[in-house]
């Protein structure tokens, strides 16, 4: 059986860098296309000869990614790069008649899978979050139930996914939650395969001890009204511990000055940027990692903590639910639920015994858990999608 050759393409690097390294090691990579510049990508280790950098457009945008005042401008500037990367990969396909898969992040392939269908090959629409649909409407309500100002995804991105859904032969997306957000005509054309996660990059480290005076709680994500934060720091307050902390670990974005005040405690510490080995520290001697998201596809952290031996308390919504209960590394529940949040606060730090039990368990569990065994059952998927075409 021949090999297949693949094309990914995305907008930044997400996980197909991860992905793209499994796939350079069968001699089944093609190219990677991504609008990240050069510079973000040489410490990726794959050959610049695989890659093809676009990030002028990337660089320009640096500055109004966080900012409401440019957010129009910023839309334009990211539409433009999505439809440069669709273009750049329609040529390498055209010029490239090896490609038998392409694996397009949405919003990034509609010409460029149409062009590979047109070759008789396979179009993959990568879904990293809901349906575009249902993020558009769980964010507007969330939004409004805090009265804060929302500004609707723009036109563009909602029509360009749609018709990329209809189009492809394939949607992969990272969670089951994920696919029960696509309508019942589409998900026959669904796939889920959850994230792999780099064991190098996160660990337990035994030289970290967590403290036996201090329960130190985890925040690794944007402070943003998506990524539910709102609901963490109200769950905090209530958390009857007398030497509780709260460390938060992610970037700025259009929501800070809603979360400006609220941040303002002497037991809430916030970092800066921090490479991987702090991150990996900070990780390790913390005793739960909480993100109450309101919707994501797979919160790729949620790995990352586990891999280091820190247990959960994730929503649902986070995309890391089948994850949490089938590894039994921590808790799952319901959206906008502090008193849930509370609860499992609670039980964790009432009970040392529990707690080195699902860190145990999220380490064994994240062993398996590697992008090795991610690329096996996504070639497995497309050998079954390409019997079915012929």
């Amino acid at each position: 059986m021949k090999k297949k050759k693949y094309i990914l393409n995305t907008a930044g690097k997400f996980h197909h860098f991860e992905l793209g390294k499994e796939i350079l090691k069968k001699n089944q990579l093609s190219k990677i296309v991504s609008s990240y510049p050069w510079s973000k990508l040489k410490n990726e280790n794959i050959p610049k000869k695989f890659i093809e950098a676009n990030g002028l457009i990337r660089i320009l945008r640096e500055p109004l990614i966080k900012s409401k005042s440019f957010k129009q401008l910023d839309h334009l500037l990211n539409i433009y790069t999505q439809k440069q990367i669709d273009n750049i990969t329609s040529k390498i396909i055209d010029k490239n008649h090896d490609i038998d898969v392409l694996i397009a992040q949405s919003k990034c392939g509609l010409k460029s899978g149409q062009n590979i269908q047109n070759k008789g090959k396979l179009y993959i629409c990568d879904r990293l979050s809901t349906h575009i649909d249902f993020q558009n409407n769980i964010l507007h309500e969330e939004y409004e139930s805090l009265k804060l100002p929302y500004t609707p995804i723009n036109k563009w991105y909602l029509e360009r996914e749609r018709a990329e859904y209809e189009t492809s032969d394939l949607i992969l997306v990272p969670s089951n939650f994920v696919k029960s957000t696509f309508h019942q005509d589409l998900k026959k054309k669904v796939k889920v395969l959850e994230f792999g996660i780099n064991n190098k990059n996160f660990y337990r480290n035994e030289n970290i001890k967590k403290s036996n005076t201090n329960f130190d709680i985890l925040f690794l994500a944007s402070k943003s009204v998506r990524k539910g934060l709102h609901y963490l720091i109200d769950a905090f307050e209530k958390f009857k511990h007398p030497n509780k902390r709260l460390h938060i670990v992610g970037s700025n974005t259009a929501d800070k000055y809603f979360y400006e005040k609220k941040l303002k405690k002497e037991n809430i510490i916030i970092y800066g940027h921090i490479n991987h080995l702090k991150l990996n520290e900070i990780i390790n001697f913390c005793h739960v990692y909480v993100l109450p998201s309101i919707e994501e596809g797979f919160a790729y952290t949620i790995l990352q903590v586990a891999a280091a031996g820190c247990p959960v308390i994730v929503t649902e919504n986070t995309g890391a639910g089948d994850f949490v209960r089938r590894s039994n590394c921590g808790f799952v529940v319901p959206i906008r639920s502090v008193n849930s949040i509370l609860d499992k606060l609670t039980i964790l730090a009432d009970n040392k015994i529990l707690l080195n039990e699902l860190s145990e368990n999220a380490i064994n569990y994240s062993l398996e858990n590697n992008w090795e065994n991610y690329f096996k059952k996504l070639d497995s998927i497309i050998e079954d999608k390409y019997k079915d075409l012929n």
